[in-house]
């Protein structure tokens, strides 16, 4: 039984083009969009072929796999550095009307410091993709050091392929290698903020997004070490 792909998609750090690439790459029949546990475990189960869908993409948690027991599986999932992750988080909410925090943070006088003090909704902003990558995204847990301790071993197991969105090319090739791609497309741009959006990014924003995403910090330097570790080898 061939393996399915389960695109773990992190918000804001490029998980759209790469949803793009892998439509080009397998074609529209071969990747499925699923964001709850039950939608991805339907996909994996209405499969028609081992090739449709050969990738199932969503901002699901890790740990969907036990949903399926028995068919095997890959994560793939690409990082990007926690502060530029979670500012652009920040701008993009702006301009999302249906978004359930856009009309907070376009209060007159909202800035990232001010939502970060008044401790204002929403767990995108604080440590998410350790919140993700170990299951517990959603359900009103805190991330603490044991969920970045869990998140490391999702990441860093034989169970997940990773790369980082400023730098996605070494990841590219090792899932074409899996998917047998012989000729892959190139990276798509998807989804990207003008670039005049100016909204946030003082010092004083940086700062607060820095001192709420100390554990999503401490996964991305791992992260990067242990791709420096595999490049150098």
């Amino acid at each position: 039984m061939r393996p399915i792909l389960l695109h773990l998609h992190v918000p804001r750090a490029s998980g759209s083009s790469l949803y793009a690439w892998f439509r080009r790459a397998v074609g529209p029949s071969g990747v499925v969009q699923a964001n709850a546990a039950a939608a991805v475990q339907q996909a994996v189960a209405g499969r028609r072929s081992e090739t449709e869908p050969a990738v199932v993409s969503g901002h699901f948690l890790h740990g969907v796999h036990a949903g399926f027991p028995g068919q095997p599986y890959r994560y793939t999932v690409l990082l990007r550095e926690p502060v530029r992750r979670v500012l652009s988080l920040f701008r993009y909410i702006r301009s999302l009307p249906h978004h359930d925090l856009h009309p907070v943070l376009n209060q007159p006088g909202m800035t990232i410091e001010r939502f970060y003090r008044e401790r204002l909704p929403g767990t995108g902003p604080r440590n998410a993709m350790v919140a993700q990558l170990s299951g517990i995204l959603g359900t009103g847990v805190t991330p603490a050091e044991p969920h970045l301790e869990q998140a490391l071993l999702n990441l860093l197991g034989e169970g997940t392929m990773f790369g980082v969105a400023e730098d996605a090319g070494p990841l590219l090739q090792e899932v074409a290698g899996f998917l047998g791609i012989d000729h892959p497309p190139e990276f798509p741009a998807v989804n990207r903020l003008d670039a005049k959006e100016a909204w946030g990014g003082s010092d004083a924003d940086l700062a607060a997004i820095t001192a709420a995403n100390q554990l999503d910090i401490a996964l991305y330097a791992r992260a990067k070490a242990t791709l420096a570790g595999r490049a150098a080898r």
